[in-house]
């Protein structure tokens, strides 16, 4: 099957969620019309990331009727966004949400909130504590928001979900330079190359551009597949939609040449992650 993914590397208003749903439904109209079959915001993507004690006044219930007109759009291309998640329990989470055919497929809440050096995060969101591998009807799908990425753990706990694709959100800044590009955009792709060749499943990552309280974000969105090749690079630094069209059955050519997760023993990992967590007891 061919599917047409739409990378909306964007450069969001920090705070003005208005301004920035007024963007994201221009990103998504445009989708629409280019018959993709999903749409990928970055982390973050309607409040902007530094927001610190901006954090509770952006901050909205899944339901909240701000979404409506991303609900009735969702009924012609699947919709996937950052947003700042008001949740039951009274915590807000930098959470991920997947609309299809008008409703809410699933909502991902970021779990490894970075709190160090240019990072706060922990400060002011709760933590998630679930990895989520759901059906859509072009394959199985698993959200991660920014350090998650880099977390093999969470990364392994999609592939034992059956995830065909990981859609990574980020709002990755701009840091230090390997040669003529980021270093941080070099250890960006080989992170998804190593997943996409090792886990046999596309890694669709989309990250955001601009700066932001001193803060500059790179970009650098694409797919990558099973079989190593990128698909719909968006560049570095400029606001942009981009498609990228796969084939899902690079997945199936992929798991047969390699076939890693036909292999895999998940009770005998499930036996030694008990046994080393009780010796850490």
């Amino acid at each position: 099957m061919k599917v047409k993914i739409a990378l909306a590397q964007v450069n969001p208003i920090l705070g003005d969620i208005f301004k920035n749903r007024e963007k994201h439904l221009e990103f998504i109209e445009r989708a629409i019309k280019e018959k993709a079959k999903v749409i990928v915001f970055p982390e973050l993507s309607l409040t902007g990331y530094s927001l610190l004690d901006l954090s509770m006044e952006v901050a909205l219930s899944p339901d909240d009727l701000f979404f409506k007109e991303f609900f009735e759009l969702s009924k012609y291309v699947d919709i996937v966004f950052g947003f700042v998640e008001k949740g039951v329990d009274k915590i807000i989470y930098n959470s991920a949400m997947y609309l299809s055919q008008g409703a809410i497929k699933q909502i991902y809440r970021k779990i490894y909130l970075p709190t160090h050096g240019m990072f706060q995060e922990l400060r002011f969101f709760g933590k998630g504590k679930n990895v989520f591998v759901f059906d859509t009807d072009f394959g199985r799908i698993s959200m991660l928001i920014c350090r998650d990425f880099f977390h093999p753990s969470l990364l392994f706990l999609s592939y034992a979900g059956g995830a065909d694709f990981i859609f990574a959100l980020s709002n990755m800044p701009l840091r230090g330079l390997s040669g003529d590009k980021p270093y941080i955009e070099e250890t960006v792709e080989k992170a998804a190359d190593t997943y996409a060749n090792f886990l046999s499943m596309f890694i669709v990552f989309v990250n955001r551009v601009g700066f932001e309280d001193g803060l500059g974000f790179y970009g650098g969105s694409f797919v990558e597949s099973p079989l190593l090749v990128r698909h719909g690079f968006a560049g570095i630094l400029n606001e942009k939609l981009t498609f990228a069209e796969v084939e899902t059955n690079d997945i199936y050519k992929k798991r047969q040449s390699f076939p890693l997760l036909r292999e895999e023993d998940f009770s005998l990992i499930k036996q030694n992650l008990e046994r080393i967590l009780e010796g850490q007891k």
